[in-house]
C-alpha cells in the first residue's frame, strides 16, 4: 500500500511541476499581450459593444445636423404652401363658374379620412385630394370632422369646406 501512495504522490507531484513550468514559460507571452490596447482600439471595442464613444467635435456636427433640419422644414413649408395657394386659385375659379351649384354629401360613421377626401373628389368639391389633407393636418382639423349630410358648393375654399364639414361655420 505504501507503493501506492508513494506512486500516487510522485504522479501528482510530476503533474505539479508539468502544470507550473507551463504556467511560467506561457505567462511572458502573455504578459505581452495584455499590455494595455491603444485608445483606437479600445474606442473599437466600445462601439463593437453598442456603445457610443463622445467626440470633441460631436456638438458641432449636431448643431450642423439641426441647421439642415430646419432647412428642410423649410423647404417642405413652402412646398405644402405652393399647391394650397393654387388650390385656393383653381376654387375662386371655379366658384365664378359653377357658383349656383350644389351638392349634399353625406359622411357616415366610421368612414375614413381617404374615403372622406375621396367622396369630396368624386363629387369635384376639391381639386388636389394631398392639397386638401395637408391643409387638414396642418391645422389639426381632420379629427373634428363631422357625420351627416352637408350642403356644399363646387366653388367653396378649402377653409370653408373644412370648416363646414367640422361644423364650425354653419352651413
Amino acid at each position: 500500500m505504501k507503493q501506492i501512495i508513494r506512486a500516487f504522490s510522485l504522479g501528482l507531484f510530476v503533474a505539479a511541476v508539468v502544470i507550473g513550468v507551463t504556467y511560467y514559460v506561457e505567462k511572458p507571452e502573455q504578459a505581452q499581450s495584455t499590455s494595455p490596447p491603444t485608445i483606437d482600439d479600445s474606442i473599437k471595442q466600445v462601439e463593437n459593444d453598442g456603445y457610443y464613444v463622445y467626440e470633441e467635435d460631436l456638438e458641432s456636427k449636431v448643431s450642423q445636423l439641426e441647421q439642415e433640419i430646419v432647412e428642410l422644414q423649410e423647404d417642405r413649408n413652402s412646398k405644402l404652401e405652393e399647391p394650397t395657394a393654387d388650390l385656393d386659385q383653381q376654387t375662386e375659379e371655379s366658384e365664378a363658374e359653377e357658383e349656383g351649384e350644389e351638392i349634399t354629401i353625406t359622411i357616415e360613421s366610421g368612414m375614413t379620412m381617404p374615403e372622406i377626401i375621396a367622396l369630396l373628389d368624386e363629387n369635384e368639391l376639391i381639386a388636389d385630394e394631398d392639397a386638401f389633407l395637408s391643409y387638414l393636418e396642418e391645422n389639426e382639423l381632420s379629427r373634428f370632422i363631422q357625420i351627416g349630410e352637408f350642403n356644399l358648393h363646387r366653388g367653396m375654399s378649402v377653409e370653408e369646406l373644412t370648416n363646414t364639414l367640422t361644423r364650425q361655420t354653419e352651413e
